[in-house]
């Protein structure tokens, strides 16, 4: 029985992809745009190619790929209501 051969990714580009975004990042700071819909866009997409590139949950089974994301509506929830309770909620 032969073990089944994954294709790894070059992470050389996965690299300079996170580079080029880390830049973009810094260049959003300079433009007259919503810079937080920018900046959490960007954070998302580095951190996706983190998680699955260079922690390999692309290769690996979906079950670690479900156990990593569980946590992730619960975190985002609560960012938003720290964001909410920051930026403007007065009672």
């Amino acid at each position: 029985m032969e073990a089944k051969a994954h294709r790894h990714p070059n992470y050389v580009l996965v690299g300079v992809i996170l580079i080029l975004l880390t830049i973009l990042e810094v260049s959003v700071l300079r433009l007259p745009v919503p810079q937080l819909t920018f900046l959490i866009g960007f954070a998302v997409a580095k951190g996706a190619l983190i998680v699955l590139y260079f922690m390999h949950l692309k290769f690996d089974s979906r079950l670690y790929a479900l156990l990593f994301a569980y946590p992730w509506p619960l975190a985002l929830l609560l960012v938003g209501m720290l964001l909410w309770i920051y930026l403007g909620f007065r009672m």
